[in-house]
């Protein structure tokens, strides 16, 4: 039995040095709002180190823009008068030192964390094994979103860094404040479904790679779309993952509309051209993350990407050829 007791032992520790990983949270959303507190809490509960550190604001179609404070306590109150302008431009949560706002944009929020945050409050430096952005409030499905969003934008600013990560959204938009909905028991509650799928997700990568391995191959991301689930749709609790790729038919793109009863415009999506359509690289095999939100299957979109963006050789030899003569002088 004593030898039993041991074997166990040692097999419960190798499963929480695997599980102990660092992991930098943030959103578009902001600090405040129910879906980013329930993937705290949940990816703590696996035994993870997590940071919080998110816009006091919501910063929703920044993409990866770095707006940082304009001084150095808050002039408007955040979202949900939580804090209140005149508190710093940065904090943390009076009883948990792990949850930060900061007064910018996601990819910022990324920055401050990274290049501040952690390594002169907490004393660590080049130890974020994974950053995880959302889950977003609303899908982000396509490349021109991909571009656009800042659940992305903070993202890839991670990957250009060298540190894996992960951007998820969804298509609850109750844009709730956690004080009066946060509730991990709920078991038809979106943002508590979100975020036991993100730490299934996350759970399974740090299994696989081991202790010592990166969560994802360096210059790689991904892009997650849940579908609806819970009190959205109750059919749908526990969402299938499917493999997608971010373009390919149908694929969308932000525009413009014009209202002639108002004599304004206003943002639309718009199906994307051919250029969206077209695959030039990558699996051609794979339907696109779009056509997945779209099949009302409780299926979530799981897209691949990567931060080289250069052109594929024969198409890049292509487009060179026509100014070749300008490579001669």
């Amino acid at each position: 039995m004593a030898k039993q007791f041991i074997v166990f032992a040692i097999t419960l520790a190798l499963a929480s040095t695997t599980l102990s990983k660092m992991i930098l949270l943030t959103n578009d959303d902001g600090w405040a709002v129910t879906n980013i507190r329930a993937t705290y809490y949940k990816l703590k509960e696996t035994g993870h180190d997590v940071y919080l550190v998110a816009p006091v604001s919501q910063r929703t179609g920044w993409g990866g823009t770095y707006d940082i404070p304009k001084a150095p306590s808050l002039e408007t109150d955040g979202d949900f008068s939580y804090p209140k302008a005149g508190a710093p431009s940065w904090g943390h949560e009076v009883d948990d030192d792990h949850i930060w706002y900061f007064d910018g944009s996601p990819a910022s929020c990324f920055a401050f964390a990274e290049s501040y945050l952690l390594p002169t409050h907490f004393n660590i430096s080049d130890k974020i094994d994974l950053v995880v952005s959302g889950p977003n409030e609303g899908q982000n499905v396509s490349p021109s979103l991909f571009t656009l969003s800042g659940t992305l934008g903070a993202v890839y600013n991670a990957v250009y860094r060298d540190i894996p990560a992960i951007a998820f959204s969804g298509p609850s938009t109750n844009n709730s404040f956690y004080q009066d909905d946060l509730d991990l028991d709920d078991p038809l509650d979106a943002s508590t479904i979100y975020a036991i799928k993100i730490t299934e997700m996350v759970t399974q990568l740090f299994e696989t790679q081991g202790v010592n391995e990166r969560a994802l191959p360096i210059g790689l991301g991904l892009n997650v779309n849940f579908p609806a689930v819970g009190y959205l749709n109750e059919t749908c609790t526990n969402p299938r993952w499917v493999r997608t790729r971010l373009t390919g038919d149908p694929s969308v793109m932000p525009g413009l509309a014009y209202n002639s009863t108002s004599n304004l415009f206003y943002f639309a999506f718009q199906p994307g051209g051919d250029a969206l359509r077209t695959c030039q690289i990558g699996d051609c095999t794979l339907p696109s993350e779009y056509s997945i939100v779209l099949s009302g299957e409780c299926a979530t979109s799981v897209s691949v990407f990567s931060i080289d963006y250069d052109a594929p050789i024969h198409l890049g030899n292509e487009a060179a050829n026509l100014i070749a003569p300008l490579f001669e002088n």
